[in-house]
């Protein structure tokens, strides 16, 4: 053996992929195999076939096999990461009984139950009942008892597609404690599902008997069967270790490791996440999700749809700027990316609240650009648009600060949006504080790799991983000047735009939710 490597497989909306890590943080080898995020049958509706998933697994490591040649004969463990809030549906024999639904899918259903009596007269009393409405009529197990009760009675397993995944490779169905950020009856602060007496158990209500066993991360899940390595070529035996969801792996890959440094995700739902021993609500009566260190927390501010309006801008106004990024071949980010710099911060008076998907206590909310007049252009928009998720994510990062007590120092950056050396340095300017760039795209894999590496000994603790396999390669100082800018707005004009706007909000809720015929 020339030195031990980790086998990790990331699952993700549109692709699967497989890695080998090497205890200094790269990747000697990787595969990727595109995915069709999901399907329709109707409007709102996203699911996609279970076995999809693991198909995709079974091609993305034969593939790696492949090209790895005797690297493969150095694999110590393996592990698998997965996207969030992504549902299977499982028979009395572990096979899927209807399609996954999706962490895109939006349907709601029309509970005809209430909740019962104490727990409404709770929900009300600390202003919760609307936001706990909405998650029950968001939770797939709720659609699934009113619009398809045979199917569900045949579900005699309501997982994550990550403990469908575990009980592929090994037989076990189990998932861990750091996958479960989901509409699931889990308690986070406690690591457990929740008891049949507790306030929010009836949200979900999802019969105790369906849900999978639980691990902590670093925890062994079990061992590659004698099936899976003759489909796949994994050594059979080989140990998989527990890890947890993509943002918990891509928080602990970005080096966040304690509550002074901040994680943000530019991904399609934009989110900003701290490392904490302490359990922090990062919302009122919100949970703080498990990290994959075992013992800690990931408070998470989250910004639906967020760096899904760069694509909406792009599929809206960005035609000439596709067009030209294709004859000269670049992506049209780096077209784009020219109007970042060269427009000033503040983009001329124009500010976005970035609401275009309102989260579960402002449902009512809209998504908001003030400030017009004649000398701006597509480019300010867009512009706007990435000030705008900057706005919203320095206000969480505001309140995680007032929360937790801890000044958050320095901001690791991670996603599609990270990529940007302007995007990077727009959110060095916002924050106020140095933004740092790791040494790979692959920080979900890298997290979850970090955790494979300490569960097998290779390293005394996660703090000592961190160090070798965590390389800050890029600083983004603040320009001083444009944070002044920034911080004015902000203080003066961004934190007014939700209480200004609340009314309108709520008369354009009420109509459209009654034109709808909405509960």
């Amino acid at each position: 053996m020339n030195e031990p490597l980790v086998l990790i497989v990331d699952v993700g909306t549109q692709s699967t992929r497989a890695f080998l890590f090497n205890k200094k943080g790269e990747f000697v080898c990787m595969d990727k195999v595109e995915t069709e995020p999901f399907y329709s049958q109707k409007v709102g509706y996203a699911e996609k076939n279970t076995e999809d998933y693991w198909t995709a697994v079974v091609q993305a490591v034969k593939n790696l096999k492949a090209k790895s040649g005797d690297l493969w004969n150095d694999i110590i463990a393996m592990s698998l990461t997965s996207i969030r809030g992504t549902y299977a549906f499982l028979g009395e024999d572990y096979k899927p009984v209807r399609p996954t639904i999706t962490w895109l899918d939006q349907r709601l259903a029309k509970p005809k139950q209430k909740f019962p009596f104490i727990n409404e007269i709770l929900f009300r009393i600390v202003g919760m009942y609307k936001p706990a409405l909405k998650q029950r009529r968001m939770a797939p197990a709720t659609w699934m008892k009113e619009n398809q009760p045979d199917v569900w009675e045949k579900t005699k397993h309501f997982t994550l597609i990550s403990a469908y995944l575990n009980y592929k490779l090994t037989g076990r169905l189990c998932d861990c404690t750091a996958s479960q950020a989901s509409r699931l009856p889990y308690n986070y602060k406690k690591e457990r599902w929740q008891k049949s007496n507790e306030l929010t158990c009836t949200v979900y209500n999802v019969e105790k008997e369906k849900l999978c066993e639980l691990v902590k991360p670093g925890d062994i899940i079990g061992k590659i069967t004698r099936e899976v390595a003759e489909l796949t070529g994994i050594p059979e035996g080989l140990e998989v270790i527990a890890t947890g969801s993509d943002k918990a792996c891509e928080t602990l890959g970005t080096g966040a490791l304690s509550a002074d440094t901040a994680s943000i995700s530019f991904g399609t739902t934009a989110t900003l996440q701290i490392t904490t021993k302490k359990y922090v609500e990062p919302q009122k009566y919100m949970p703080a999700y498990n990290s994959v260190v075992s013992g800690y927390f990931n408070p998470e501010i989250q910004i639906f749809r967020g760096f899904w309006m760069v694509t909406w801008f792009k599929k809206q106004f960005g035609l000439e700027e596709e067009m030209l990024a294709e004859d000269i071949g670049v992506p049209t980010e780096k077209i784009l990316d020219k109007s970042l710099t060269d427009i000033p911060a503040g983009s001329n008076g124009l500010m976005l609240q970035p609401y275009w998907a309102p989260g579960l206590k402002i449902p009512e909310a809209k998504g908001t650009i003030i400030g017009f007049n004649d000398c701006h252009t597509k480019a300010h928009v867009y512009k706007s648009i990435v000030e705008g998720i900057g706005y919203a994510l320095y206000e969480g990062l505001v309140y995680l600060e007032k929360k937790s007590g801890q000044k958050i120092k320095n901001i690791s950056v991670s996603g599609g949006g990270s990529q940007s050396d302007s995007i990077c340095q727009i959110t060095a300017d916002m924050f106020g504080r140095p933004v740092y760039r790791v040494q790979t795209y692959e920080t979900s894999g890298l997290g979850a790799a970090m955790i494979t590496f300490v569960s097998k000994g290779e390293f005394k603790d996660i703090d000592e991983c961190n160090k070798s396999m965590v390389h800050f390669k890029d600083e983004f100082t603040p320009n001083l000047h444009n944070t002044k800018i920034y911080k004015k707005l902000f203080e003066k004009v961004y934190k007014d735009i939700y209480p200004q706007l609340q009314p309108l909000y709520f008369r354009l809720y009420e109509i459209v939710n009654e034109e709808n015929n909405e509960i």
